[in-house]
């Protein structure tokens, strides 16, 4: 089998065009005990996209299972500006985010192939109902989903490789060898199904001894493991408590399982969520009923 080694220079994702957008207020949500708090950029400040505002986290915590994209062919951001201002470049790895601190490094696994790769996150995207990221050609190709456009994924921040990549003097001449890239390419895809939402195989975490095939970057770090993370369902976001209370009870009664919501400081919206649940069949369970009631936004994560 041959390797072929292949290097990544400032990984790039995609441009956003922010015209239109109205002023946004001024705001910064406090990290919390435990977490690891990212450096005040202008990436930091709240965006508004068809008018939805969005609020990047101010630390690089992060762990969530959904719906990624990519972006490529004859697409018209190659080349143009990312949100960090690198350029963006479709056949190198790279991905968007809405939220999470940029730059930032992120572990991205395909849960239906089983393909996993780190990689830079720069740039802000996608603005897609039920989507969560959205990754450049080259990264959908190693991750076995360019030909059926969307796959299930887990997004996992890695804090150690985030804080050093931020504290680089000039972190866009980051450079990482990946090694091989052409062995996840060797073997035929499974057939998958067509995806309509993130619902999540019920024995996901029932194959450990299935190891994924992983590409790693140079500047890897030891890492403490995860503890361990409640399986919780989403439903959405709202910027007055009083416009939760209704849906907690309908929620609670529909499903009934505990309806939350979860309140940071400053003006970052209410999250309501539908949790803790012991296993992924039961937390698929309930996703599909909050679906069926209306609430197409619902995800599952991990937190």
């Amino acid at each position: 089998m041959e390797l072929i080694k292949y290097q990544v220079f400032a990984l790039c994702g995609l441009s956003l065009a922010l015209g239109g957008c109205a002023t946004t207020p001024t705001y910064r949500d406090e990290c919390v005990l435990g977490q690891t708090c990212a450096p005040v950029k202008a990436t930091s400040r709240p965006y508004q996209i068809k008018g939805v505002w969005y609020y990047p986290q101010s630390h690089y915590e992060y762990d969530e299972v959904g719906v990624a994209s990519y972006y490529g062919g004859g697409d018209i951001f190659h080349g143009r500006p990312t949100a960090t201002g690198e350029r963006f470049d479709m056949n190198e790895v790279s991905a968007a985010h809405k939220t999470l601190p940029l730059p930032c490094i992120a572990e991205v696994t395909n849960l239906e192939t089983g393909r996993q790769i780190q990689l830079k996150v720069n740039d802000r995207g996608p603005f897609i109902e039920g989507r969560i990221l959205d990754v450049s050609r080259r990264t959908a190709q190693l991750l076995g989903f360019e030909k059926k456009g969307t796959a299930k994924v887990r997004v996992r921040t890695l804090v150690p490789e985030s804080l050093a990549l931020n504290n680089l003097e000039h972190p866009q001449v980051m450079l990482a060898q990946n090694n091989p890239p052409p062995a996840l390419l060797q073997s035929p895809l499974p057939p998958m199904n067509a995806l309509l939402y993130p619902r999540l195989p019920d024995d996901l975490f029932e194959k450990e001894e299935e190891a994924p095939v992983v590409i790693k970057a140079s500047y890897e770090t030891s890492e403490p493991p995860l503890p361990s993370r409640g399986l919780y369902v989403d439903i959405g976001a709202y910027r007055q408590e009083e416009e939760t209370k209704d849906l907690l009870k309908t929620l609670s009664d529909l499903t009934k399982s505990e309806a939350k919501s979860i309140h940071n400081k400053g003006i970052k919206p209410y999250a309501v969520r539908v949790g803790p649940f012991s296993s992924m069949a039961e937390a698929n369970q309930i996703l599909d009923q909050v679906i069926n009631a209306g609430h197409g936004m619902a995800r599952i994560v991990i937190q």
